[in-house]
């Protein structure tokens, strides 16, 4: 059933919700002005799409058997955006858009907006459907939300659509539908589970909202006594919901999900404890460091993130060496 797009959705899927909220901040600068829409466009589609959106007011121009003083015209187009959360596209589901595509009137377009775990925007089936689009006269477009966010980064935005950007980009953020979490570190105070975390390569938190959430991040480091004293790759993060059943939450290891889902279920086991639901983080080798908090207090809240894209960091253990004696201070924490 179609809805017009709204700023507050009943969506119950997450897909469903981020389309609409892509679709909601195009219309926002369709509506500040069209000029804002047509330029994105063609940052997403290439150039020839300028100039596509809005209407064209023309004096004098000749036709085949008249010359009217004035014309305002709207080149027809059409754009179908399949949105997924990770790139699990359906080739066949691609193929029925461009089926009805087909149907509409002036250029159109179908583009695939997708978390892609590469670079550029990649899927196997990508090349069929690009080939079978240039048949019935359609550009396809494969689009990170990476480069969606960058595209609408307009340079002379008014205020209101700034902040409306950098919200969206957020909600990217918070659902790991952004790249960022390569490069982030995730701080937890371990001052009390610092030699299980150690032993067993697992933290663990209760798997709840509000101060036991965590942002999806590549690296995790454990705090005691004003430093960060291990670094190691977060392999998973997966919910343990009772003595036997355990549903994946992310994972930055190319294992199985039901791998990791057993994995996290034997080391959980290990360390003893009884209570459910718990979140458990399967890390790989802890490599020891000294990333020092300077600064007076020790750390506020349970954990704290720092950005470490500009260390170029290879792995984890690299990112030990690159930290070693480094302080807090001398990073960007978020």
């Amino acid at each position: 059933m179609s809805r017009n797009i709204r700023l507050f959705p009943t969506y119950s899927q997450k897909e469903n919700q981020t389309t609409n909220h892509c679709l909601l901040i195009l219309k926002m600068l369709y509506e500040e002005n069209p000029k804002f829409l047509s330029e994105v466009l063609s940052g997403l589609l290439g150039e020839n799409f300028s100039g596509t959106v809005g209407v064209q007011f023309i004096q004098q121009r000749r036709g085949k058997k008249s010359v009217p003083d004035g014309e305002i015209t709207q080149e027809p187009f059409a754009i179908f955006l399949e949105t997924k959360l990770g790139s699990n596209f359906d080739k066949f589901q691609l193929l029925g858009h461009l089926e009805t595509l087909k149907q509409k009137q002036g250029q159109k377009v179908l583009l695939a907006l997708g978390n892609f775990e590469q670079d550029n925007a990649y899927h196997p089936d990508f090349p069929e459907i690009e080939s079978a689009a240039m048949r019935h006269g359609i550009s396809f477009a494969a689009v990170s939300f990476e480069q969606f966010l960058q595209a609408i980064q307009l340079p002379y935005l008014p205020k209101n659509l700034v902040d409306a950007v950098s919200d969206l980009g957020e909600y990217f953020d918070e659902n790991a539908l952004l790249p960022s979490w390569k490069y982030r570190l995730d701080v937890v105070n371990c001052a009390t589970t610092f030699d299980s975390v150690l032993h067993h390569k697992i933290y663990t938190c209760p798997a709840k909202s509000g101060s036991y959430s965590h942002r999806r991040s590549l690296y995790f480091g454990t705090y005691r006594n004003k430093c960060v004293e291990r670094v190691a790759q977060i392999e998973a993060v997966v919910d343990i919901e009772s003595e036997d059943e355990a549903s994946l939450v992310w994972k930055n290891d190319s294992r199985p999900k039901n791998e990791l889902e057993k994995i996290a279920l034997e080391r959980f086991h290990r360390i003893g404890v009884s209570e459910y639901p718990m979140r458990v983080f399967i890390l790989g080798d802890l490599f020891p460091t000294h990333f020092i908090k300077v600064s007076s207090g020790g750390m506020q809240g349970s954990k704290q993130y720092f950005d470490i894209g500009k260390l170029d960091v290879i792995d984890a253990e690299d990112l030990a060496k690159k930290l070693e004696g480094k302080t807090w201070e001398n990073y960007e924490s978020f």
